[in-house]
């Protein structure tokens, strides 16, 4: 619903070339360096495959529920990527998921779809491409409890990048489907490598969009003189995205969207190193709906010795009617031009000793208070990979919010919405309407062992509410007295207490096996109305295979 706008405004941020992948205090450096090329004569490539096999147990998915409190599947994917360049300045790269979050096994049921491959389980020969997700499974469509996991078909193959580069004498252009930004943004994630210090990256963000990067100051510089280094200096960008189409005979149903962004780094200086300097404006708009939205970000990180610290904040400024149309539905609210003001941010602080380091982190999501349709849109949502903690927000919130997403969506269905604001309630395991402090310990007792333990408290700015439930249980002008929550319970401001662990261990370089585990101390956001929620367990293990 308000997610939507704030989840889908970009923070554009390139560098001169992809391979160029900043340095990051939130993030593990994992790969820590970029695929190596392969010359032959004046062409070359850089290929690179990672295979995940992961096991996840949840229980409860669902603090408050009868239906499907239990969550345990194995999926696997392996990512192929691959560039083909001439003489590395012109370039063709393409990056492909196969069986991304297919489980393991013959999954369905005889009759439905996804079909199992052997009419009797006892039979089962071949496994099929069936994913884990929320569906369907009780009495009433529009009601959120008649909702639980289930299984969906899935997707064998899918393309998220393929784009050219050319190195011009002026800088970088680049065309075609490609990353929004580079590294874990907090609002996009490139989805690239094995950042997250807890879980792990699905897709990332990608656009289709025309980039050009240059390095404006060196233009000035005698020829000599010239520093082209992508990781030093000022970088600037600017381009177009092209988000929606639609119909190919309409103009005005499109949704347009141009950025400029600049980057500033520096090796060293006096007193630290390292140190980057980031920002961006995007602004995008589409005609049917009179949207109108700016995007601002801002962002820095540095090394001071042994510690390196970093922060990255992001506004969402602007009006659309899209969301009060489709809502309007539900309450006989006519359509109005809503405000959108959205916030969000990380900062990180991390002391790094050989054997041990220290790390603290916060981070802010703005929450919206009131789901009416003519109040502002207020609520900010974190890209999806760029991951808070193991369980709460990545499963818990993400099980009741796409129950509640599916009813709405159902119910706007019915109602004959041309959008469907409602498929955004689903947060899809993304930080938002929160405030989080998240203390974190890593030792390594050998160079190939990890441990790290964390502590994650989360608050909510704004009382967490389930807007589909909300607005159905509005029953006068004002909506303050039916807010509900997800269980159905008054709105609350504390999450609970999540408790993190990871144990990785690393073998030549090319073999990951990780365990991660983690328990949930529900609160009052997560309550229902007899102030009632069950204490969440959780275990996954994970392979990675990589070259």
């Amino acid at each position: 619903m308000r997610r939507l706008v704030a989840a889908s405004i970009v923070a554009a941020l390139a560098s001169l070339c992809h391979e160029a992948r900043a340095e990051q205090p939130w993030s593990d450096p994992d790969p820590p360096a970029p695929p190596v090329r392969t010359a032959f004569g004046d062409y070359g490539i850089r290929p690179a495959l990672e295979y995940r096999a992961n096991g996840l147990y949840i229980n409860p998915i669902d603090p408050t529920g009868t239906l499907g409190r239990r969550a345990s599947w194995i999926e696997h994917r392996l990512r192929v990527d691959l560039t083909v360049d001439y003489r590395d300045k012109v370039k063709i790269v393409t990056s492909t998921d196969v069986l991304d979050g297919v489980m393991w096994g013959d999954n369905g049921n005889t009759g439905t779809t996804p079909a199992p491959n052997a009419g009797i389980n006892v039979n089962a020969r071949n496994p099929n491409v069936t994913t884990a997700c929320v569906q369907y499974r009780g009495s009433d469509p529009i009601d959120a409890k008649s909702y639980a996991y289930g299984l969906c078909q899935g997707e064998p193959m899918r393309v998220r990048r393929l784009y050219g580069d050319v190195s011009l004498p002026i800088g970088l252009l680049r065309v075609g489907r490609q990353p929004v930004n580079i590294g874990a943004g907090v609002q996009n994630n490139d989805g690239d490598g094995r950042p997250n210090r807890f879980g792990f990256s699905r897709q990332g963000n990608f656009v289709d969009r025309v980039l050009f990067a240059t390095k404006p100051l060196e233009a000035a510089k005698p020829k000599a003189e010239r520093n082209l280094s992508p990781n030093e200096g000022m970088i600037f960008a600017l381009g177009y995205d092209h988000y929606v189409n639609d119909d190919p005979h309409l103009f005005r149903d499109n949704v347009h969207q141009v950025f400029y962004a600049l980057r500033y780094m520096l090796p060293s200086f006096r007193g630290g190193r390292g140190l980057v300097i980031a920002g961006n404006h995007a602004y995008r708009w589409d005609g049917e709906f009179g949207s109108k939205i700016h995007n601002l970000g801002l962002r820095a990180m540095s090394h001071f010795g042994d510690v390196y610290v970093g922060f990255e904040v992001v506004t969402n400024q602007g009006t659309t009617r899209e969301i009060s149309t489709a809502y309007g539905l539900l309450t006989n609210d006519p359509p109005v031009d809503q405000a959108i003001r959205g916030y969000g941010g990380r900062g990180v602080v991390r002391y790094d000793r050989p054997r041990y380091s220290a790390y603290f982190e916060v981070d802010y999501a703005s929450g919206d208070p009131d789901p009416s349709p003519r109040t502002p849109l207020t609520g900010f949502t974190f890209a999806e990979d760029t991951n808070v903690g193991l369980l709460l927000f990545k499963h818990v919130m993400h099980s009741a919010s796409a129950r509640s997403s599916a009813a709405g969506v159902e119910l706007l269905r019915r109602l004959g919405a041309r959008t469907f604001p409602a498929e955004a309630v689903n947060t899809r395991g993304s930080f938002t309407n929160a405030f989080a402090l998240f203390p974190q310990f890593d030792v390594r007792p050998t160079p190939a062992l990890l441990l790290r333990g964390g502590v994650l408290m989360a608050w909510a700015p704004s009382p967490v509410n389930d807007p589909i439930g909300s607005l159905q249980a509005r029953d006068g002008g004002s909506i303050q007295d039916d807010l509900v929550n997800f269980a159905g319970g008054k709105p609350g401001r504390y999450y609970g207490t999540e408790l993190d662990g990871r144990v990785q261990y690393r073998f030549e370089e090319h073999f990951i096996l990780d365990l991660e585990g983690a328990i949930l101390f529900p609160g009052s956001a997560l309550k229902d109305r007899d102030g009632l929620a069950a204490r969440s367990v959780m275990a996954q293990a994970r392979t990675t295979v990589f070259f």
